[in-house]
């Protein structure tokens, strides 16, 4: 078990959003899913999806499970690379 620093965390509430955001992306294309579609699926509105892929907001854990589930993957599979 290791320390989390203050910093890292900091550096952690920067850059996880986007990555966040651009897995839901990069997921939804291959899927060819318009926002809309994703929206629709999700019972989400077209502009959160949008504010997510451009990690403008952080879905919660809930959120990421409806969006992974709309695409048919896992959570696992849709935050993997992160």
């Amino acid at each position: 078990m290791s320390f989390v620093s203050e910093e890292q965390i900091l550096k952690l509430k920067a850059s996880l959003p986007a990555s966040v955001g651009l897995a839901i992306k990069m997921a939804r294309k291959r899927n060819k899913l318009s926002q809309t579609k994703l929206a629709e699926l999700t019972l989400k509105d077209r502009q959160y999806i949008y504010k997510i892929e451009k990690g403008k907001v952080t879905p919660n854990i809930v959120t990421i499970g409806v969006i992974a589930k709309a695409l048919d993957i896992s959570i696992s599979t849709l935050l993997e690379d992160l």
